[in-house]
């Protein structure tokens, strides 16, 4: 089975030999939904009785109204790959239990091809997966989320198979040995609310645009389930 091979997860302060990993990305696509257009948007599967997706002041909303679900909100094009995906996230309390929030990339929806970045706030940990169809390889590492908390998320992939997900200054890698073909980026939620704003998308073959523009200042940090897919004995090994 094709597998991901986990690194370790630390500190960007000590990640030298990642961040010189970087590519020279050539464009940003940009949404920071001050415009309420969600044109360029599209949910993948969309079943109207479990999921929506809205623009609320200025910031995207994505909720789950069942249990066990998970809402995957799209856009891009088929043949973005190795790009990167950033944008800021806040788990909201408002229902029976926290959401399960995150990112997609390479994903290619009906394909059911994908690679996903959770923070789960039930259990405490982040996840990387590589998902095709029902075979999910799943990586997990600890990490406490809090609830009403805006994060900054980046995950990127990249030529090399490298998985990198960022939070805030925490970073988290693994590898996969063979990866999966590009497709489009989106925000992932499940079991509850929560909220995104300010995505960029960067990669050598996405050309600058989108409805949102660039981030001139940074806004100040605020004080920074599992579905039947997620197997119980992964065989991920140790690099």
């Amino acid at each position: 089975m094709k597998k991901l091979i986990p690194i370790i997860a630390v500190i960007t302060l000590v990640c030298l030999s990642i961040c010189t990993w970087q590519p020279s990305f050539a464009g940003t696509w940009r949404d920071d939904f001050e415009d309420k257009d969600t044109r360029e948007w599209k949910i993948f599967n969309i079943d109207r009785k479990a999921e929506k997706w809205w623009v609320s002041d200025g910031e995207a909303v994505g909720e789950i109204f069942l249990p066990g679900f998970m809402s995957l909100w799209l856009t891009g094009e088929l043949t973005w790959k190795h790009y990167s995906l950033s944008c800021r996230a806040k788990l909201v309390e408002d229902k029976e239990e926290p959401p399960t929030i995150g990112l997609t990339l390479h994903d290619r929806g009906e394909e059911d091809s994908r690679y996903l970045f959770f923070i789960d706030y039930i259990l405490g940990t982040v996840r990387m997966v590589r998902a095709v169809h029902d075979d999910w390889s799943i990586i997990t590492y600890l990490f406490d989320a809090e609830i009403d908390t805006w994060y900054e998320l980046t995950a990127t992939i990249y030529e090399d198979g490298t998985l990198e997900f960022k939070i805030d200054d925490e970073v988290f890698t693994a590898v996969d040995e063979d990866i999966l073909k590009g497709g489009q980026a989106g925000l992932v939620v499940a079991d509850g609310r929560a909220h995104f704003d300010d995505v960029e998308i960067t990669g050598e073959n996405i050309r600058d645009g989108g409805p949102g523009k660039p981030r001139l200042v940074e806004p100040q940090t605020k004080l920074a389930t599992t579905w039947g897919h997620l197997k119980k004995g992964s065989t991920l090994r140790p690099q």
